[in-house]
């Protein structure tokens, strides 16, 4: 029988038994200044429901002109698909929509990444298209450097360069796509989270167990283990989950303590230089930024690292105390923290402290006024 006959036969089968060939998704920036390359999540239980049929391997997203855009299927580490997320441009105050339909996607460009780096002591690295990351594990404690402060790659790219890095052990230097010039040490390096106990930050030690839970095209999302340690009186837990979309600056961090029997004050801190630089405090925000000196690297000018912390909710101060810019808040016992840590840096993208400013005011504002969306 000839293909396309087939193929109307099916059409006019699944019109009849009422299902749906495609879902419509509209996309609202309630917002008045336009939003580009940002992620949309929805839930797959949901959109199951709406486009009978679909798998995780058989689902397209197509933009208002009909054309494929990369999509990806989110399973956060379970076996079963959890959510389905793409990126979208919506003017100010504007709508944007897409379709949803069965078919067989392409191979997109990974512009997400991360892994496990057992060649390097246990690193843990991960990256975008814009910003890159690590923390160490246990094979660098074993050696005696202990640190679960959070480092930065910089970067002037869109390459992702985590497998090349290493494999060379030549990223000291700018060669022409960035480089590690962010030191770390004994710290919270680029905004980790701790307990905070009769003034004092409580430092944990390097991670012990790794998972990755999902691992691009779009989104790089890992869950970091440690080892129990003491906080005053009792032995606590932590369980760090991390999660950095393409074309953002910035990581979402999920922390969890378990162990506190009565209340815990946690602070997020960003290592403070010894030369002058440039500090935002907006504890009524919950937003803290640094612009750090200009780095010198192997006599070179290295331009200036920035890095930045995003509460959802006011904090209870932030002040500059033991080497940190420490922005200090209530810890929900029970439940899970979740707050946002940025980086960014004058040769790659961002340019002045202004910019930079404005970059963590304008992240503050799409995480409290998040893209509507609906299907239909």
């Amino acid at each position: 029988m000839n293909k396309c006959i087939v193929g109307a036969l099916l059409f006019c089968l699944a019109i009849g038994c009422g299902e749906k060939l495609e879902v419509r998704v509209t996309v609202r920036n309630p917002l008045s200044w336009d939003r580009q390359k940002e992620t949309v999540e929805i839930g797959w239980a949901e959109l199951q429901k709406k486009l009978k049929g679909v798998t995780d391997s058989t689902i397209l997203v197509l933009n208002a002109a009909g054309e494929e855009i990369p999509s990806q299927v989110l399973f956060k580490g379970e076996k079963q698909p959890q959510s389905l997320i793409f990126q979208t441009d919506v003017p100010s105050d504007a709508e944007a929509v897409y379709r949803l339909v069965l078919g067989h996607p392409q191979a997109y460009r990974p512009e997400a990444y991360g892994r496990f780096v057992p060649e390097r002591m246990d690193d843990y690295a991960w990256e975008n298209n814009l910003v890159g990351h690590r923390m160490y594990g246990p094979a660098l404690e074993a050696t005696g450097e202990i640190s679960n402060g959070i480092d930065v790659w910089v970067k002037k790219t869109g390459e992702l360069l985590i497998d090349e890095w290493y494999r060379t052990g030549d990223y000291h230097k700018d060669r022409g796509k960035g480089m590690d010039c962010y030191k770390v040490g004994r710290t919270l390096g680029a905004g980790a989270l701790a307990p905070y106990r009769d003034g004092k930050i409580v430092l944990g030690n390097n991670y012990i167990h790794q998972q990755t839970l999902d691992n691009g095209p779009i989104r790089i999302s890992f869950r970091l283990d440690y080892a129990p340690f003491q906080v005053g009186k009792e032995e606590i837990t932590e369980t760090r989950t991390i999660t950095l979309d393409a074309n953002s600056r910035f990581n979402r961090i999920e922390e969890r303590y378990t162990g506190i029997k009565d209340s815990l004050e946690v602070v997020a801190g960003i290592v403070v230089r010894p030369e002058p630089g440039q500090i935002w405090k907006e504890a009524e925000k919950g937003l803290m930024g640094y612009w750090e000196p200009q780095n010198n690297d192997n006599g070179d000018n290295n331009g200036h690292l920035a890095v930045g912390v995003i509460f959802l909710q006011p904090a209870k101060e932030i002040v500059e105390r033991e080497g940190h810019l420490l922005g200090r808040v209530d810890y929900p016992v029970g439940e899970s923290f979740v707050y946002y840590m940025g980086s960014g840096w004058s040769k790659g993208g961002v340019e002045s402290p202004e910019s930079w400013l404005k970059m963590l005011e304008q992240e503050r504002e799409k995480r409290l006024h998040p893209l509507q969306v609906s299907m239909e």
